[in-house]
């Protein structure tokens, strides 16, 4: 019953913007955008305190859910909640930088969340492993303390967790959005995709189908998988992070 509920839920929101595609209709643009708002007061709230008004941001959150809808293409088979979400969240990022109120992060830890990331990508890459705490502080000559606190601020500091229950709702955000970004389909070289997940494990070639494609939560894979959500959760970073390294790497 819910597997037909989604499917019917899907073919009217692809139903709802093949119309509003060849019609152009300013009503059905507006049913669009009051239709999936909740998108954006979701995404406005993680950016709440960190130096700009509510209502600004959700202004800009609404702008970026107008281009997404203006854009969306229902044929590529992908749900629209995971392609608006990333220009939602480019909209809100573009409000602070034009602001100047960007959000502040200590220098020290920027600096050194960044090198370790580029490290974890360049190994994993290489090795297929990503390498440990030790190896990696060792690498950028700091004391492990140190690269625990900037690894900490930078998966914690600016982003709200996706597990925590929306306000008023017993929805989890990974169940109303699927996930942040849906990095595998905002690519739109196949080929790279492909070879992509030729260096994956079985394992991860399942996840990344589960996750990316049929969009379940890092929940339900646990359980199709028999696993841990932390589990899972730390199969999704590493998975990403060899994702972003190699279409770095692609592109030069």
């Amino acid at each position: 019953m819910e597997k037909e509920t989604s499917l019917g839920k899907l073919q009217d929101e692809q139903a709802l913007f093949l119309q509003y595609q060849s019609t152009k209709d300013k009503a059905l643009l507006s049913e669009i955008m009051e239709t999936y708002s909740y998108i954006t007061e979701i995404l406005s709230r993680r950016f709440v305190g960190k130096g700009l008004e509510y209502d600004d941001i959700y202004q800009s959150a609404s702008i970026g859910l107008m281009h997404a809808a203006k854009r969306f293409d229902p044929a590529r088979g992908v749900r629209f909640v995971t392609f608006a979400t990333p220009t939602i969240l480019g909209e809100i990022k573009r409000l602070f930088r034009d602001k100047g109120n960007c959000i502040r992060v200590p220098r020290r830890l920027y600096e050194i969340f960044s090198r370790a990331n580029k490290l974890r990508n360049e190994e994993l890459v290489k090795t297929g492993k990503l390498p440990d705490r030790s190896e990696l502080s060792q690498a950028l000559g700091i004391s492990v303390e140190q690269l625990a606190q900037a690894l900490y601020w930078g998966d914690n500091q600016t982003i709200q967790s996706l597990e925590q229950p929306v306000e008023g709702q017993e929805a989890i955000l990974a169940d109303c959005i699927g996930m942040e970004d849906n990095e595998f389909l905002m690519i739109e070289n196949r080929d790279f995709v492909e070879s992509f997940l030729k260096t994956l494990s079985a394992q991860e070639q399942e996840f990344v189908k589960l996750r990316f494609y049929e969009e379940m939560t890092q929940t339900q894979i646990a359980q199709k998988m028999n696993t841990s959500q932390m589990n899972i959760s730390r199969m999704e970073k590493k998975v990403l992070a060899h994702l972003r390294g190699m279409y770095t790497q692609s592109l030069h």
